[in-house]
């Protein structure tokens, strides 16, 4: 190393005049350096014909989980909705209690988080299913050779195989044209689930960005807003479905209700700019979003 760094300084000194500093700096840092076994190489870059997806149906329901721990002599069983965990004296839409009164049953499924779907009645379009039903996400080879428990079922696999837009439109066309897969004869399906290296990605046939027909302007003295673009009812039935005391709470839960919903539309970019900015559209767009969810829950 020293006499690559001599050759290279006396380069630079013929081309620039030597540099005693520039020499002794150099010197003391390259010095310094030592050959590990921690260089890693840049991965290869791989044909994307080699990446798979894995396509289900999207139920219409309330996201769910079952955590099963293991502790020295019995299993630990834990129920949660998206955000929260449940129990049955404080649910959501049945969830906790079902799963409390099978207790044995779903312990069998195993130690771990199972996620899936809660739906049925009640819960946001039904599905049209007869009863509450939960819908496991993960693939049924994680559960060989079990009995699942009541009102268990897995979400539908419409397809396995290659990356491809096409396939993905295709088979947005058949679900629209066959109806659900998990409900026969029910033909107003929410979309599909692409699930793509452990990530999955979402395409719905109505868009959660879908605006609210009964909107009200707001007029002010200085300047006329519209803020029709952020009441959205699809995102609103989405977000009620995440927590049932939204609902069984409500109108005290009518605050909580509008700052969670101005959070989402955050989240989802369909409010941008700096924290001051967004702070000042949330501001003057609650009268708005506060009517709109007042005018929404009278139908829930």
């Amino acid at each position: 190393m020293e006499t690559f760094l001599g050759l290279f300084i006396f380069l630079l000194g013929i081309r620039d005049g030597f540099d005693q500093k520039l020499f002794n700096t150099l010197r003391t840092k390259w010095g310094n350096v030592k050959m590990t076994d921690d260089f890693k190489s840049f991965e290869s870059i791989q044909p994307i014909g080699k990446l798979f997806m894995r396509i289900t149906q999207k139920i219409h329901g309330s996201n769910a989980q079952i955590k099963i721990d293991k502790t020295d002599s019995s299993f630990v069983l834990r129920t949660g909705s998206r955000n929260r965990w449940i129990m049955p004296h404080d649910d959501n839409f049945g969830f906790s209690k079902h799963v409390y009164d099978h207790a044995e049953q779903f312990l069998a499924l195993g130690e771990g988080i199972h996620y899936g779907e809660w739906a049925g009645p009640g819960i946001n379009s039904g599905e049209g299913l007869t009863e509450k039903t939960f819908f496991l996400f993960s693939h049924p080879r994680r559960y060989e050779g079990i009995i699942l428990p009541p009102n268990v079922k897995f979400v539908p696999e419409l397809f396995v195989g290659p990356v491809s837009m096409d396939t993905i439109d295709l088979v947005m066309n058949n679900l629209l044209e066959q109806g659900s897969q998990a409900v026969p004869g029910f033909m107003n399906p929410e979309g599909i689930v692409i699930e793509i290296d452990g990530k999955r990605y979402k395409k719905t046939f109505a868009p959660e960005e879908s605006k609210w027909c009964g909107v009200k302007k707001v007029f002010t003295p200085r300047v006329y807003e519209d803020f029709s673009h952020l009441c959205q009812p699809l995102r609103l039935e989405k977000l009620l479905s995440k927590d049932e005391r939204f609902i069984r709470e409500f109108p005290e839960s009518l605050p909580e209700i509008v700052k969670a919903y101005m959070i989402d539309l955050v989240k989802d970019e369909q409010i941008t700019g700096s924290l001051d900015e967004q702070a000042d559209i949330r501001k003057r767009a609650s009268r708005n979003i506060f009517s709109f969810v007042k005018e929404v829950m009278k139908n829930v």
